[in-house]
């Protein structure tokens, strides 16, 4: 890999953190509503998904994980796949074993979280 894909990659957080923080609390009031739980009552995938990163930009990351599981565990692993290109070591594992099983477990909380309310956005 070239010397300037490498440091365009390792300053990615530079630009991605103040420009995350912009789009969720800076705009957040100009935000509509989720249109499926706005119009079915059911919690899609994202719902809770700008409230997580919020918490997540106030260090927060209990909040963060009640509010959407899959953004958070969606953020871990960016982190994580940022740090295994800096250092170099396998922090994730590389067999399909693994993304089925993750994806099953995601899959089965989206659809849980509808119905067992500890789990729901708050």
């Amino acid at each position: 890999m070239s010397k300037i894909k490498r440091i365009i990659i390792l300053s990615a957080p530079v630009i991605a953190i103040p420009s995350v923080w912009l789009l969720t609390v800076a705009f957040r009031k100009y935000m509509i509503p989720c249109p499926v739980n706005f119009f079915t009552g059911i919690y899609c995938i994202g719902c809770g998904g700008t409230r997580c990163i919020e918490a997540l930009m106030k260090c927060r990351p209990l909040l963060a994980m009640r509010q959407n599981f899959i953004v958070f565990s969606g953020t871990v692993f960016l982190l994580l796949l940022w740090i295994q290109f800096a250092t170099g070591k396998k922090l994730i594992p590389e067999n399909r074993f693994f993304y089925i099983t993750v994806t099953g477990i995601l899959i089965i909380y989206a659809v849980l979280r509808n119905f067992i309310p500890e789990i729901a956005p708050v």
